[in-house]
């Protein structure tokens, strides 16, 4: 293992930060004691902005404290400003050889190619995983799916879920029967799995384009089963 190393790990729930504390571990380091080698930076109002990372700048040049790494944490770094990522980057490129960058994020997709490309990427899966009992498919009564929705406490994570359930559901029509796709021989065919995906895509991108959360979800429950 080299002196400095960039980490991306990609996922939901608790098994991102367990992954992150057995990265920690290697080096001798436990991120579940205060420390003044350990940095750890949260959103701040939705976004981690450039101000944060400037402030690490001024942590991570400093030589460690008590232990043989700084180690930094950038929690949920899909939510790193471009501003904060460019910040990021100039970092990256003199990194001091006592530093450890772990990023935790749900998805990749907001993160610059450029500081993927200076990361080692973990994608974590959970076995366990859980649509909160909402089977936009297999539920066709509209007012108990909104009642549902309207208790979904972060609809982005939960809209990403439910791309993975579907996905999921489109995989395992595929493989119990490579005619499916022509041949209906599953409760939703191919198509409509395909084109409720897209839809939950599209209520998260308006979202992300401050569309009202509760607005988004509704549109979509109404876009499937109207």
């Amino acid at each position: 293992m080299s002196t400095f190393q960039s980490y991306l790990i990609i996922g939901r729930g608790d098994k991102k930060r367990g992954e992150t504390a057995s990265i920690a571990k290697e080096l001798g380091i436990n991120i579940n004691k205060i420390s003044p080698d350990i940095f750890i930076i949260s959103p701040v109002k939705k976004s981690v902005s450039i101000d944060q990372i400037r402030e690490l700048k001024q942590h991570i040049f400093q030589k460690p404290v008590k232990d043989k790494y700084k180690f930094i944490l950038i929690e949920q770094a899909e939510k790193l400003t471009k501003e904060a990522q460019n910040a990021l980057l100039k970092i990256y490129e003199e990194p001091p050889t006592h530093a450890i960058i772990v990023l935790e994020a749900n998805d990749k997709s907001q993160i610059l190619p450029t500081i993927q490309s200076r990361a080692i990427i973990k994608q974590i899966y959970d076995d366990k995983f859980q649509t909160d009992d909402i089977k936009l498919l297999e539920e066709n009564k509209i007012e108990s799916l909104l009642e549902k929705i309207s208790r979904v406490e972060n609809p982005t994570d939960w809209l990403d879920n439910q791309v993975i359930h579907l996905y999921n559901q489109l995989k395992q029509i595929i493989r119990d029967n490579p005619q499916s796709r022509r041949k209906n021989h599953h409760t939703y065919s191919t198509e409509k799995i395909s084109e409720t995906i897209q839809k939950c895509i599209m209520a998260k991108e308006m979202i992300n384009a401050n569309v009202n959360p509760k607005f988004a979800l509704a549109n979509l429950i109404f876009s499937i089963h109207l």
